[in-house]
C-alpha cells in the first residue's frame, strides 16, 4: 500500500513538473525568436545610421551599395513583392514575377538611399518584441530625429528557412505593405503589368536624378 501510493504521489509529480517545464520552455522559446527577430531589425537600423552619417561621403550611389546587402538580407523582399502583387501574382508569367521582383528590390534601395541622404543625431531604439499567433514577430521600434520628436517603427518578421526577414513596416500606424498593394492593383487594373513596370522604373530614375541633383 505505501509504495503503491508512493508510486502515484511520484507519478502526480512527475507530471506537474513535466507541465511546469513544458509551459516555461514555451515562453522562453517564443522569446529567443523573437530576440532573433529583433537582432534583424536593430542589424539593419544599425546599417541605416551608418548610412546617414557617411551620407555625404558615399553620395546617392555609395549609400546604395551599401545598402543593397543589408536590405537583401533582412528582408523578404520575393515574397513582399508576391503580396503587394495581390491577386494579379497568380496572372503573371514566371518571367514577370521575376522582372516585378527585381523591380520592387531595385525601388526599395533606391528609396532608403535617396532618404536618409544625412545625420543630425538621429537614432533608432527598440521598445518591445513579441512573437505573434500566427508565427511571426513583431519588432516594436521608435526613431527620433533631430528635433527629438519621435516615430514608430514597427516590423513584422516571418522566418523562412530558420532566417527571420521583414515582411511588413508599419511608420505611425500606417502600413507600407497596404499601401503597395492598393497601389499596384489599381495601376495593374488601369495599365497593366507592363505600366506597372514603367512607374516603377520611373521611380527609381526619379530617386537617383533628384538625389544626385543636391
Amino acid at each position: 500500500m505505501f509504495r503503491t501510493s508512493t508510486f502515484r504521489i511520484g507519478a502526480i509529480l512527475l507530471a506537474l513538473f513535466a507541465s511546469a517545464l513544458a509551459s516555461a520552455v514555451k515562453p522562453s522559446a517564443e522569446a529567443a525568436a523573437s530576440a532573433e527577430a529583433a537582432s534583424v531589425v536593430e542589424g539593419f537600423q544599425k546599417t541605416l545610421i551608418s548610412v546617414m552619417r557617411d551620407a555625404s561621403k558615399l553620395g546617392y550611389e555609395g549609400r546604395y551599395q551599401r545598402l543593397d546587402p543589408a536590405i537583401k538580407n533582412s528582408h523578404d523582399l520575393a515574397g513582399i513583392t508576391r503580396i503587394a502583387a495581390g491577386r494579379n501574382w497568380e496572372k503573371l508569367s514566371e518571367q514577370q514575377k521575376a522582372r516585378l521582383i527585381e523591380l520592387f528590390t531595385k525601388l526599395s534601395i533606391s528609396t532608403y538611399a535617396a532618404r536618409f541622404d544625412g545625420y543630425s543625431g538621429e537614432t533608432f531604439k527598440t521598445i518591445a518584441e513579441e512573437k505573434l499567433g500566427n508565427g511571426d514577430a513583431l519588432v516594436r521600434t521608435v526613431f527620433t530625429d533631430s528635433t527629438g520628436d519621435t516615430i514608430p517603427f514597427d516590423y513584422v518578421l516571418r522566418q523562412q528557412d530558420g532566417q527571420w526577414q521583414i515582411v511588413n513596416i508599419t511608420v505611425e500606424g500606417v502600413s507600407d505593405l497596404a499601401i503597395r498593394r492598393s497601389e499596384y492593383a489599381s495601376i495593374i487594373q488601369r495599365e497593366g503589368i507592363e505600366g506597372l513596370f514603367k512607374q516603377l522604373q520611373d521611380k527609381i530614375a526619379d530617386y537617383r536624378r533628384l538625389a544626385e541633383a543636391k
